[in-house]
Parts: structure tokens; C-alpha cells; sequence
């Protein structure tokens, strides 16, 4: 029950990405948008890498944090809870690769472009509710079923 749920929320967001993603994919190679690198503002390039990498990276360990030392003194949390704090977590963490689409609409110049792919990928992957995760994250917190 709870890996079902946490998949629908992680298509539930995956999902509109992907499409947005093809679209502009399409708009890109059909004309519509500018394939050249443009010289983009180094601030930009730089605030929209940092950005990914703190919803990837930086905001989910600082939410995974607090939430254990929330529930640090307690023997079990409730199903409900726990169901609360990964979709919470699911979220934060997938704002990341919607940066993706940002610098693919602003031609940030290779690097930062690949490192953002790159952060993305990491997020999709590592949030993924796989069965082996969430066993693994149901014995951490000491669910009560």
C-alpha cells in the first residue's frame, strides 16, 4: 500500500516533466526555439545549478533531518506519518529535474546544462520508491503496520 501510493506520487510528478521535456524537445528541433548557445548571464547559469542541487541534494537531507530529529525519541512512527514525510521528501526532491526545462529555455552553456541533467537524473533515480528502498527506509524508522 504505501509503495503504491508513493509511486502515484512520483508519476504523478514525473509525468508532466516528461511531457513538457518532449515538447520542448520538439519545439527546439522543429525551429520554434533558439538552438545556439547564447551567452547566458553567468549568474543565471550558476543560481539555476545551485537551485538543482539544493532540491536534489541540500533541501532533502536537511527535511530527512529534521524529521529524525522529530521522531528521534520515539520507539515506532505511524504508516501515516511515514507515508507523510516520503511524499513530502518525493516532492522536494523532484522540483530538481524541472530545472532541467529551465536550462534547456534559457541555453545555459554546456557545462552547466550537463550538470544539471546530471543532478536530475541522480533525483529521479535515487527517489524512485523501489520496494528494496522502502523496506530498507521502513525498518530505519521502526514503522508500526
Amino acid at each position: 500500500m504505501i509503495r503504491v501510493e508513493l509511486k502515484q506520487t512520483y508519476f504523478f510528478l514525473i509525468i508532466p516533466l516528461l511531457i513538457i521535456l518532449f515538447m520542448v524537445f520538439i519545439a527546439r528541433y522543429s525551429g520554434i526555439l533558439y538552438q545556439g548557445e547564447v551567452e547566458s548571464n553567468r549568474l543565471i547559469s550558476i543560481s539555476v545549478l545551485i537551485l538543482a542541487s539544493l532540491f536534489s541534494l541540500g533541501v532533502p537531507v536537511f527535511y530527512r533531518t529534521l524529521f529524525v530529529t522529530k521522531i528521534k525519541n520515539r520507539k515506532s512512527i505511524s504508516t501515516e506519518e511515514f507515508l507523510k514525510f516520503e511524499k513530502t521528501l518525493i516532492l522536494i526532491a523532484l522540483i530538481s529535474p524541472y530545472f532541467v526545462i529551465a536550462a534547456l529555455l534559457l541555453n545555459l552553456p554546456k557545462f552547466f546544462s550537463t550538470a544539471v541533467v546530471l543532478i536530475a537524473i541522480y533525483a529521479v533515480y535515487y527517489y524512485y520508491p523501489s520496494e528494496k528502498r522502502i523496506k530498507f527506509e521502513k525498518r530505519i524508522f521502526r514503522i508500526k503496520e
